[in-house]
């Protein structure tokens, strides 16, 4: 059995790399406040978050640099057939 409030809304377009990088850097900037929490495990959630977050932007970032590079050699390879 489906709950129709967990389903995403059929008009919602897939994002792009620019827009998860956004969203990524903005959870990291989230955890990074929590690193001075008076209370340890939240402290050490936040260093983990940190962590995770962080390989996941360090891939984007790596994923976005390709997608340029690639777009260059492209461009480059059309502009020598002409």
């Amino acid at each position: 059995m489906s709950d129709a409030r967990n389903r995403l809304p059929k008009r919602v377009r897939p994002g792009d790399l620019d827009a998860l990088r956004r969203k990524v850097w903005r959870a990291i900037l989230a955890a990074e406040l929590l690193l001075d929490h008076s209370e340890p495990e939240i402290k050490l959630r936040a260093i983990n978050a940190i962590g995770q977050t962080g390989n996941v932007y360090r891939a984007i970032i790596a994923d976005a640099d390709l997608e340029a590079i690639v777009a260059d050699l492209e461009a480059r390879l059309e502009k020598m057939k002409t």
